[in-house]
């Protein structure tokens, strides 16, 4: 069963904002330079297109996991993902949006 949230929740967005920190928090956990990595990759999702916070939050958290698989196998980001780390991000971007998902709708519909 869901939580309801109530009126007030909901238009300042406190649970969205606690999710955040939290997202913080386990960034700041993994040390200075996977930190710094965490960042820059944050910086570049905020203007890149994603528009829902679900969005944001499935982008971070799988950014996040990958940072900590990085920490624990003690290796860059980039021997993970590759050199393109701007192309990740638009493919995960890619995945999730809505305009992709309108567009798959729109070409099944005009193939029938």
């Amino acid at each position: 069963m869901t939580k309801q949230r109530n009126i007030v929740d909901r238009m300042i967005g406190l649970e969205e904002k606690r999710e955040f920190r939290e997202f913080e928090d386990r960034a700041k956990n993994l040390g200075p330079d996977y930190y710094k990595d965490y960042c820059e990759l944050k910086k570049y999702v905020w203007i890149s297109g994603a528009s829902k916070w679900s969005d944001f939050k499935f982008i971070f958290n799988q950014l996040l996991d990958l940072l900590e698989e990085a920490k624990g196998q003690k290796r860059k980001l980039i021997d993970l993902i590759g050199t393109d780390v701007a192309a990740f991000i638009d493919e995960m971007i890619d995945d999730k949006g809505w305009e992709k998902k309108q567009k798959v709708k729109l070409n099944r519909a005009v193939k029938k």
